[in-house]
């Protein structure tokens, strides 16, 4: 067979290679002169994998020697097909594809991906296997990429598996990683905050029979939950019952000294606020306890008194807000440990948290712990050699207050009168909670309430995105509530706009009226 010119094999090269190996092979004065001998044979490769590029377009088969490999007759077999590329290392292989982009993953991590029916029971998915199990030498024996799915046979695999073994992988998943329930980051499940005119613009209400019986409109509203922590539904038969059926819903009911459910109206000598007519503040429930209770549920059976308005703000956009534009008072919020306590008779109960607690993994907002009621005093701030120190105190008042600020501002509140036969699913770490006095002698007001862990609407979250993707993405508050978002800020620089040319008027007016009153001094004789 006639040569290749070598001009044609450094063109196939690059349009072969990783872009970020194309300088290797820029220049015949490089790869004569200045590249190490080692450099040297690994273009001479690429060179070679260039040529069988040209013969097979489709599909490049080919053997190398890993480094790992203890014989000197054990080769890996990689298949190919075009465009993908990879690179194996002694402990890493890298990939690289035009839709998925570069990735490198440690041997040991593929291995642990693979979730085929003999690492990972089909019925009660359970790992046949430990981590610990995997050899520390373990290297692939075969591969095949495409550039979306990998297949993997290994070399020196786990005791008990043999040759036959593979590990189907998609590069999505690899490079998504395990799901995580608790993610607040990515854009599909963090957050979406919202303010009082916002969440007047995309509250989400679901009829009772919709949210019992329809598993996609259920789907919708656990979506809207997940991202705005607040959610309503309506047209509930009057039942003191159905507070649990709804809350059982989304998960398992939540038992507290309260009870499975309990119930919020005026009672003699309450112990607790809450059975009071009196204004009761922002705050989350049970922080005194070890795990509080993820979400909260209050059904509305009477409301006919005057006052008595249900007031809510999210939490976590105030400390977006104290993250950009306070961020030392926002560090200060996540170091120092509040005191949280129930004091009574039969129950006794208390825990320190920091007011922003932050996820270990992302640095972001994980919970808030917000609850003046039930507050403890002030605990002991220690050094790092175990003194006493509360020389900070003014620090942290100060970050505290501009916390309180941000979250009891008109543009934070959003409020509303619960009418019999609706009931508020929130979030109770992050959407705080609040009431209006209220007159019980012009009429009543009973409210049903349970509970329900955060564990449980994290899988309830997990399974119904699965089950309705279409749904699911759909339903998503971000896209009505970006474009308000928009329609807000537009509105709002339209009001900043005439208000400057308002004080810009105004100014001039009393300018003017202060010429016209001026008296001219009289001319000296």
């Amino acid at each position: 067979m006639r040569p290749v010119p070598s001009a044609m094999l450094r063109q196939v090269a690059r349009r072969r290679v990783n872009p970020a190996l194309r300088t290797l092979v820029s220049s015949a004065k490089r790869l004569n002169s200045e590249e190490t001998p080692k450099t040297q044979q690994h273009m001479s490769e690429l060179l070679q994998d260039a040529f069988r590029l040209e013969s097979h377009e489709k599909q490049r088969i080919f053997s190398f020697k890993h480094p790992n490999a203890g014989s000197e007759k054990d080769f890996t077999k990689v298949e190919l097909s075009d465009p993908a590329w990879l690179k194996a290392e002694p402990e890493y292989l890298k990939l690289q594809s035009p839709m998925h982009g570069y990735a490198a993953f440690p041997y040991y991590y593929l291995r642990d991906f693979c979730k085929c029916p003999r690492c990972v029971d089909p019925h009660s998915k359970q790992r046949s296997f430990r981590t610990s199990d995997i050899p520390a030498k373990i290297y692939p024996r075969q591969i095949e990429w495409n550039g979306f799915s990998l297949k993997i046979k290994w070399a020196n695999d786990i005791p008990g598996y043999d040759d036959d073994h593979v590990s189907s992988l998609d590069i999505e998943s690899l490079k998504a990683g395990p799901m995580n329930t608790h993610d607040n980051v990515s854009t599909a499940t963090k957050p979406f905050h919202w303010g009082s005119k916002l969440m007047q613009g995309i509250q989400h209400w679901v009829s009772f029979d919709d949210y019992m019986s329809n598993d996609a409109k259920f789907a919708e509203s656990m979506r809207n939950l997940q991202r705005l922590g607040l959610i309503f539904v309506k047209d509930i038969p009057k039942s003191r019952e159905l507070v649990k059926k709804i809350s059982e819903r989304m998960g398992p009911v939540r038992n507290s000294f309260y009870g499975e459910t309990w119930d919020v109206k005026t009672v003699p000598q309450a112990k607790n606020v809450a059975y009071t007519n009196q204004f009761l503040g922002f705050h989350m429930d049970l922080l005194y306890m070890n795990e509080p209770p993820g979400y909260q549920l209050l059904h509305c059976l009477e409301n006919s008194c005057e006052g008595g308005e249900s007031l809510f703000a999210d939490s976590f956009r105030a400390a977006s807000i104290m993250r950009k534009q306070f961020p030392s008072e926002y560090k200060t919020l996540t170091k120092r440990l509040f005191g949280f306590e129930y004091m009574h008779n039969d129950h006794i109960y208390s825990n320190v948290r920091p007011l922003f607690e932050l996820d270990k993994m992302t640095d972001r907002i994980r919970n808030v712990n917000y609850s003046p009621p039930f507050q403890s005093p002030v605990p002991k701030y220690m050094n790092a050699d175990g003194a006493s120190n509360h020389v900070n105190f003014k620090a942290w008042r100060q970050a505290l207050k501009t916390f309180t600020r941000l979250l009891e501002s008109n543009s934070s509140v959003f409020q509303l009168k619960l009418n019999p036969g609706e009931c508020v699913i929130f979030a109770n770490r992050r959407i705080v909670h609040a009431r209006n006095q209220f007159n019980t002698a012009s009429g009543s007001r009973w409210l049903a309430g349970a509970y329900v862990d955060e564990d449980a609407l994290l899988s309830t979250f997990a399974t119904n995105a699965r089950k309705f993707p279409a749904e699911w993405s759909a339903s998503d508050p971000s896209k009505t509530g970006k474009k308000l978002l928009i329609q807000l800020q537009s509105e709002k620089e339209e009001a900043v706009k005439a208000l400057r040319e308002y004080n810009a008027r105004k100014a001039e007016a009393e300018a003017a009226h202060e010429n016209s009153q001026a008296v001219p001094a009289e001319k000296e004789g």
